[in-house]
């Protein structure tokens, strides 16, 4: 509402989101066959070549790993005095202009008006919720994914998540720190931020484990199921959300943003649920 300012900030499009699996466990694992001889390759040499029979996979896990997506938009709209310096030549000493004289002062006239100004400002946070740090995962926002109301519509199988650390309630107050700008203005017409999009995407990850059994040596892959490549790092799951959480307890805590003033503070309740429901497991 016009001249509310920053007392309402509005939360729009909260989605729990999953993005397409490419792969499956099945065409995951027959990438892996194809790869478990060069994939000793860092310790290997043409003398010490390992056969296909003499490595085996020993571990395998499909598990979900997410990211945050944070998109913010904010809008200003005011009206301020400004008076507008227009150069005129040396002999000039005054100008008539719509009916009005100006006197002319160090070759400029001063025209008075009034400036009716709209800024607007989108501001994005792409972060990974297991390290709470930004992370290159813009390729996946074109990628297809559908929305999901509860995890429990991934982890019903016994497939994991891994644990999330990045609270959304911390990203949301990053994101409207940010989209807050001084304004230089005479009357404040409408002043708006709003979050557009509060999204928590899971990506489905692959990993293998093989074991060259007369060199005991061990070595991990990981394949993306959304992009259907191998992953340039590979690493077993470490830590498992148990439970199950719905949208609507995800994102509880933003009944405490729609009343953020900024300044104010801001209760860091993101996933509470989420969190006691794992923590009860």
């Amino acid at each position: 509402m016009p001249g509310e300012g920053l007392s309402n900030i509005r939360i729009d499009g909260e989605k729990l989101l999953v993005l397409e699996d490419l792969l499956g466990m099945e065409k995951a694992r027959e990438m892996a066959q194809a790869q478990k001889v060069k994939s000793f390759g860092g310790i290997m040499n043409m003398l010490n070549r390992p056969k296909a029979e003499d490595i085996d996979i020993v571990y395998e896990e499909k598990r979900f790993e997410a990211f945050w997506r944070v998109l913010g938009t904010a809008r200003y709209e005011y009206k301020r005095r400004m008076t507008y310096k227009v150069p005129v030549e040396p002999m000039v000493k005054d100008v008539e202009l719509l009916g009005t004289t100006f006197e002319a002062q160090a070759k400029t006239i001063g025209l008075d008006g009034v400036e009716h100004c709209i800024e607007e400002y989108r501001e994005e946070k792409l972060i990974d919720a297991q390290t709470d740090q930004p992370g290159a995962f813009s390729t996946y926002l074109s990628r297809a994914s559908r929305q999901i109301e509860t995890t429990e519509e991934l982890t019903k199988d016994g497939t994991p998540i891994v644990a999330l650390a990045a609270k959304p309630a911390f990203l949301v107050r990053t994101v409207v720190n940010a989209l807050i700008k001084p304004i230089k203005a005479d009357q404040i017409l409408d002043e708006q931020i709003a979050i557009a999009e509060l999204a928590l995407y899971f990506i489905p990850i692959y990993t293998f484990e093989f074991h060259w059994k007369p060199k005991d040596k061990r070595v991990t892959v990981s394949f993306d199921g959304a992009t259907g490549e191998a992953r340039a790092q590979a690493n077993k799951i470490a830590e498992r959300l148990r439970g199950s959480f719905t949208n609507d307890e995800m994102f509880e805590f933003g009944k405490e943003v729609a009343n953020f003033v900024p300044g104010g503070g801001l209760a860091m309740m993101a996933g509470k649920k989420a969190f006691d429901l794992y923590k009860k497991k």
